[in-house]
């Protein structure tokens, strides 16, 4: 827990930074309320009004020590990345280096996302169409999200609502806190989770292999009564679900390296309070990762074409620049680019259906598999990350109906955000 809260600051303290020139050229801009970006000026006055101390000292923090950050994080990717993209596209070291610090100082682009979105191509037309992780994970979804609402951030309590509701889940076999559950593990193959984590981060697959006999990470077997009680133990630092494994519809199963392919759908309520599918991704997996898909966990992706279903080329997140892109999976060799997503239609009707339920939420991502039998959705975030979206769009989420009603939602929350 305290490594947890250590790295929330840090995430904090970096949220502080990349924003710092936006909300600083904002105050040179003025404020025409009839030409000022509604999401700018939410952006703009939450940054300027901390709620605590902590978020002062954060601030006066970022405002200290940003030149040194900045210097250092576009060198070191530049330094990572440098000669890749210059073998690729022609561009040099030191033009790349100067564009991150340009960008940043223009639109609050961090030397990560500079690869994350390619900027290294025509990036200064492009960089000001992206919505930035800063502005939505600390400012706009927090502003629009209840205090307390429908089951998102507990796996556990949301496999119960939607149960409830009649939407289809993977089931939830067990639920430890600590304590011995006094019943043995399930005889099937085996997914774990922590209840509340993110980013595929602490998750575990465990294959059945004969009676009471599992294979885990790196080949390790464990019979059942040990393999619970590891789980035990390590639920007492972090409560635990254990769900059953789950396999791909066939017609994805040549695009992943084991882990279970999903669907990051991004559905928005729009004016009437009606939910609309905003984008997609397909996420799945390549070389040893057998776990999880997620692409902040070494996962790949590509979009989805709404309307089609069809998938685009595909790439990792892009921070590392040396996987590129690709039409073909790295290690199935099978087509990605323009293989259609299975019940496609199925999977937008589901994801629209089920908003209606957690219509106390204006954004939910969502990540639904598609099985032989159908979708069945794994989980719903609240805060969704827009990285894993944008990284596979030419022109970003900001020139996009999504911006439109996510600025008529923070609009309908009061004048510039004030409620925050």
């Amino acid at each position: 827990m305290a490594l947890s809260r250590i790295a929330d600051s840090a995430e904090r303290f970096v949220y502080r930074i990349a924003g710092l020139p936006v909300a600083v050229w904002a105050i040179f801009a003025g404020s025409d309320s009839e030409s000022t970006d509604p999401l700018q000026t939410a952006f703009v006055w939450r940054y300027w009004h901390p709620d605590d101390l902590g978020e002062w000292s954060q601030l006066l923090s970022a405002v200290i020590a940003w030149p040194i950050a900045i210097l250092l994080a576009s060198a070191w990717y530049t330094w990572r990345n440098g000669g890749i993209i210059r073998r690729r596209h022609g561009k040099g070291r030191s033009l790349q280096f100067l564009e991150q610090l340009r960008l940043y100082f223009s639109v609050g682009v961090l030397a990560p996302w500079y690869y994350v979105f390619s900027l290294h191509d025509d990036g200064a037309s492009r960089a000001p169409t992206f919505i930035q992780r800063f502005e939505t994970k600390r400012y706009y979804f927090p502003l629009l999200k209840p205090q307390k609402g429908t089951p998102l951030n507990d796996k556990g309590r949301f496999a119960d609502y939607c149960n409830e509701h009649g939407i289809r889940c993977v089931e939830t076999l067990m639920c430890l806190q600590g304590e011995d559950p006094h019943r043995a593990l399930p005889e099937r193959d085996l997914f774990v989770k922590p209840t509340k984590g993110r980013g595929g981060r602490g998750t575990e697959r465990w294959d059945h292999v004969g009676p009471s006999r599992f294979t885990g990470p790196n080949g390790k077997q464990l019979d059942g009564g040990d393999l619970l009680a590891r789980l035990v133990r390590r639920s007492r630092r972090e409560p635990l679900i254990i769900q059953p494994r789950l396999n791909a519809h066939p017609g994805l199963v040549s695009l992943t390296a084991g882990a279970l392919p999903t669907i990051r759908i991004l559905t928005c309520l729009n004016e009437k309070h009606e939910p609309e599918v905003m984008a997609a991704m397909l996420r799945t997996s390549f070389g040893k990762n057998i776990t999880v898909d997620n692409l902040h966990a070494g996962g790949i992706g590509a979009l989805v074409d709404l309307e089609l279903g069809a998938l685009s080329q595909s790439s990792n997140i892009g921070s590392d620049a040396r996987l590129g892109w690709f039409s073909v999976h790295p290690d199935t060799h099978a087509p990605i680019e323009g293989r259609i997503v299975p019940r496609w239609g199925q999977v937008k009707a589901q994801a629209i259906a089920a908003h209606r339920w957690f219509d106390d939420r204006v954004v939910v991502g969502w990540d639904i598999a598609v099985l032989e039998n159908g979708p069945i959705f794994i989980e719903g975030n609240g805060n969704p990350d827009l990285d894993i979206l944008q990284r596979f769009m030419r022109i970003g989420l900001r020139e996009h109906r999504f911006a439109e009603l996510l600025a008529h939602h923070i609009r309908s929350r009061g004048s510039e955000g004030r409620q925050s």
